[in-house]
């Protein structure tokens, strides 16, 4: 039975992230556009008002794009990516099914993996974390964690969900106020979705979620750095590293905390 439900799950993970890549295509590509129509619209708007050189924040951003890498990965219309993001979707949905079995718990994590698999794709493809992705999967999202907490009456998950996913966004926020221009305003929304979800868990399966995060994404912009031979400011999309952190967390998070703070004491 387990063998079928793994099968099961896997084939509907491949199905579900093959037909929303192309969706968060379209979700990034309309983003981009409507960025780029209100940058021009502020830069006619200065140009009217007589203003020859380029704003202190125009050149902030000329000097941003400098130092920002590529997109690593093709945009729009791509059927290896597509194909690529079908796979890690399955693969997701499979082992979720392994680790949660028949339960309905089962239900809000997929929904979750499938969301990080999108979020991942267009930040690597687009510099971009679509917010109506994130809206659109919290929408299922919580009211899956609710009626899990019901059946199985575990309102302590549902109310250490609540705390991780309020710290989390808290914390990013905060980050982000500071210094806006290290980090996009979606991985904000990012942390908190993460926060929730993997705090059902346990508070301390969300510790390890971000710091699991920012090791790989520490791993990940070395390499990044190293490949494309930029500098140390170089702008590094991070939704990725944040969604390998979740991952690891929801998987091994357990296991690792334990290692953590056993080893600490």
């Amino acid at each position: 039975m387990e063998i079928l439900l793994v099968a099961g799950v896997s084939v509907a993970g491949l199905v579900v992230g093959g037909a929303l890549d192309p969706i968060g295509q379209r979700l990034a590509d309309r983003s981009q556009a409507a960025a780029d129509a209100r940058r021009a619209q502020h830069e006619r708007r200065r140009a009217e008002e007589g203003f020859d050189s380029a704003p202190d924040g125009a050149a902030e951003d000329r000097q941003l794009a400098e130092s920002t890498v590529g997109n690593l990965l093709p945009a729009g219309r791509s059927p290896f990516r597509t194909v690529a993001a079908a796979v890690a979707t399955g693969a997701l949905f499979g082992v979720a099914a392994g680790r949660f079995g028949a339960h309905l718990v089962l239900a809000p994590f997929c929904v979750f993996f499938a969301m990080l698999v999108v979020i991942s794709v267009t930040d690597l493809s687009h510099r971009l974390v679509p917010r109506n992705v994130i809206y659109a999967a919290l929408a299922l999202i919580v009211p899956l964690l609710v009626a899990t907490s019901a059946v199985d009456d575990t309102w302590h998950s549902l109310a250490g969900s609540a705390i991780a996913g309020g710290v989390a966004f808290g914390i990013f926020f905060t980050i982000w106020w500071f210094i806006p221009r290290g980090m996009g305003f979606g991985d904000v929304r990012l942390a908190g979705a993460i926060g929730l979800t993997v705090g059902y868990l346990s508070l301390l399966h969300a510790y390890v979620a971000f710091l699991a995060g920012f090791v790989v994404g520490m791993v990940f912009g070395f390499v990044v750095m190293v490949v494309s031979s930029s500098g140390r400011k170089t702008r590094i999309p991070f939704a990725p590293s944040l969604a390998a952190g979740a991952v690891i967390a929801v998987f091994w998070g357990g296991h690792l905390a334990q290692s953590l703070f056993h080893a600490g004491s």
